[in-house]
């Protein structure tokens, strides 16, 4: 029952975002040859990532932490967190249905890489847009960073590294790291508001 709860608490926009993206991706690469065309193969590497990390900005930025959340037992950090296995979670299963049609319809992929660079691309992304967020208390920093970070994959990264792992991995460690630090950083915000509430009180 908490899931669905949390899972209205993220906002439809957030939790239709992923799979709208996967459609997208999908719909690109069906239309070109059997290896897609260069449009397709950008989105297919960076739609799905990029949507789940807006609808993740968008879950921090709603969640305004205020005065009447410090009265609840459960830590404002692990509340967001918790809110945020919605989108990632579906972000999951539309890649890999989205790889498994593809491959299905013998598009010219290789499943294992390109699920590895979605999932790692997804933690980098969604960690950029939850700490962007946090640290600033809004969502267009999160977004300006999910650009940002998707444009130098592009124009940079594409052209000297691999795709799969060699993309994925770092991306998947750098994400990990991010999304720790804007938890931390929700946790600091946290104590800071009890104090203001505390002095308030005294």
């Amino acid at each position: 029952m908490v899931w669905v709860y949390e899972a209205r608490r993220c906002g439809l926009a957030a939790l239709a975002l992923p799979c709208a993206a996967a459609l997208v991706a999908w719909a690109a690469m069906v239309t070109g040859g059997t290896d897609g065309t260069l449009v397709g193969r950008a989105l297919l590497t960076t739609a799905l990532p990029a949507a789940t990390a807006l609808g993740c900005a968008s879950v921090v930025a709603r969640e305004a932490m205020t005065e009447l959340h410090l009265t609840l037992p459960t830590r404002y950090p692990r509340t967001v967190a918790r809110r945020l296995c919605g989108p990632t979670g579906l972000a999951a299963l539309a890649a890999a249905a989205l790889v498994g049609v593809l491959t299905a319809a013998g598009r010219d992929i290789h499943p294992g890489a390109v699920l590895t660079e979605l999932a790692g691309l997804t933690a980098l992304l969604t960690g950029c847009a939850v700490w962007g967020t946090a640290r600033s208390g809004s969502a267009g920093t999160g977004t300006a960073l999910v650009v940002a970070v998707c444009l130098a994959k592009l124009l940079l990264v594409d052209r000297v590294a691999p795709e799969g792992p060699p993309q994925g991995v770092p991306a998947l460690l750098a994400g990990a790291a991010l999304t720790a630090l804007a938890l931390r950083t929700l946790a600091d915000a946290e104590r800071s508001g009890a104090l203001t509430h505390h002095e308030k009180e005294n």
